[in-house]
């Protein structure tokens, strides 16, 4: 055959007249011998050719299929919610319980939406009054919305902390030492939840504050035996306090009794005093008369009476030295039973 002869004579030579290699049969017995091979190992006879290489195929379709299928499934815990994205963006929230999802596509990530999450926060902050304290506050949080609080803020645990600090200097700031210490801690702790909520409210966090705890507030080291001192004599003074308040409710009462007794006295004194001077005017109502009829009579015998009323009273013997009687008599007998019924009627 010449150099420019063509090979596709049918002779299936090349230039130096050597027979060619046949490629394509040699490909062809390559995979019958894999197939019968695979054949072999899946029950099959080595002689099928074609049929067992189809059948392979079937085989291994199946297994990936349910290797697919299997590893879309999942569970998800009595305490979480699962977020699920598609594609890296958000698709849905489950709930509890088994689920599938198209593995590859679709991302499953859990959150924890029952349990309360402790946060700790502590430093060293100015009071209104120009004071400096040591604060140690707890904050009680969970997550109420898994999606916000994955998606929403970068970090939101970290965003919480910032608020939180952020919330509690401005209370402390806005409060005297005395507050901070004890007298208002409950208020403190009610302005520093107020004020997280309305930093993390508009940026949906996700996130439910449930409590928060003033743990611990006290003077630095440096001047603590100062606030001490201080503290003390606040307690003494609370103590003196309730001692005069004790003795207060004890005397006033029984000088409200005894007020009120002499007040009845000196109204059964009053009414006593009236009832004798209008007897008295009653009696001079009666004489008037009498006197109008006899002014003299009736104005000596009027002071007859008088007299003897009073010197009825007097323990004293009055004589008459000048009648010229030799024998004096003193009637002892009468000014002794007198004496002693002066003293038995008072």
């Amino acid at each position: 055959m010449a150099w420019n002869q063509p090979g596709g004579d049918g002779n299936n030579q090349d230039p130096w007249g050597k027979k060619r290699p046949n490629n394509q049969n040699d490909l062809d017995k390559m995979i019958k011998e894999a197939g019968d091979k695979f054949g072999k190992m899946f029950g099959g006879k080595g002689g099928q050719g074609a049929n067992s290489g189809k059948s392979f195929f079937v085989i291994g379709l199946v297994v990936l299929v349910a290797f697919y299928v299997i590893k879309g499934f999942y569970t998800v815990k009595e305490a979480e919610q699962g977020v699920i994205t598609r594609f890296g963006a958000y698709d849905r929230t489950v709930e509890p319980g088994l689920g599938w999802m198209p593995w590859g596509i679709d991302r499953l990530y859990k959150v924890d939406v029952n349990t309360v999450k402790p946060e700790y926060f502590s430093g060293t902050m100015l009071t209104r009054n120009k004071n400096i304290v040591d604060v140690k506050l707890s904050v009680q949080y969970r997550v109420s919305v898994p999606e916000d609080y994955l998606f929403n803020v970068n970090k939101p645990d970290s965003v919480l902390k910032h608020a939180t600090d952020a919330a509690l200097r401005k209370a402390v700031g806005n409060s005297n030492i005395d507050e901070v210490l004890k007298d208002n801690k409950t208020g403190i702790m009610a302005m520093v939840q107020e004020e997280i909520n309305k930093t993390i409210g508009p940026l949906e966090m996700g996130i439910t504050v449930i409590e928060v705890n003033l743990q611990e507030s006290e003077a630095p080291a440096a001047v603590r035996e100062a606030f001490d001192d201080v503290n003390r004599s606040i307690n003494d003074k609370k103590r003196y306090e309730e001692q005069a308040r004790a003795y207060e409710n004890q005397v006033i009462p029984t000088a409200e009794a005894e007020a009120e007794t002499m007040m009845q006295a000196a109204e059964a004194y009053r009414q006593r005093v009236i009832a004798e001077a209008k007897g008295e005017v009653a009696r001079f109502a009666k004489l008037l008369p009498e006197y109008e009829a006899a002014k003299e009579v009736t104005r000596q015998r009027l002071y007859l009476e008088t007299v003897e009323q009073v010197m009825s009273k007097v323990s004293k013997v009055i004589l008459d030295t000048e009648g010229g009687s030799n024998l004096t008599y003193l009637p002892l007998d009468q000014i002794v039973n007198k004496k002693k019924s002066n003293k038995e009627s008072k």
